[in-house]
């Protein structure tokens, strides 16, 4: 019973969020408006490598728990004046990352849908952390 409540919780803040989600492209990550937010494990960013000048926070520890100091390192990292986009490995973990911060106070949430997947079907350029 109470996981059947814990994901109806999570279910309706996310469909009251309010973040947009959009498809990552090469206008967002030259947008010198949007700051992204790579929530993926340092383990993911050596692998595929990240976008240039991301901030790179990971969102779940190597247990699947969530990272309990994720808000505020991120609120400690960026320009509260400039948009923030999350992006994961495929949409998931960003969405529910976008929440938190939503949540959280953070204005100017993005979530970029199809995360670091479609960053490398597009072939945009990525680096090495």
């Amino acid at each position: 019973m109470k996981k059947v409540l814990l994901i109806l919780t999570v279910l309706c803040v996310q469909m009251f969020a309010k973040f947009e989600t959009i498809e990552v492209d090469q206008n967002t990550i030259n947008d010198q408006n949007i700051q992204i937010i790579d929530v993926r494990t340092p383990a993911e960013w050596e692998q595929t490598g990240v976008l240039n000048g991301a901030i790179l926070v990971t969102y779940r520890n190597s247990d699947g728990s969530i990272n309990p100091n994720f808000v505020n390192e991120i609120k400690s990292k960026i320009d509260p004046n400039k948009k923030v986009a999350v992006i994961c490995r495929s949409g998931a973990r960003s969405k529910a990352a976008s929440t938190l911060l939503d949540e959280n106070g953070v204005d100017g949430v993005i979530n970029l849908g199809g995360g670091m997947n479609k960053v490398l079907d597009k072939k945009l350029p990525t680096v090495k952390p």
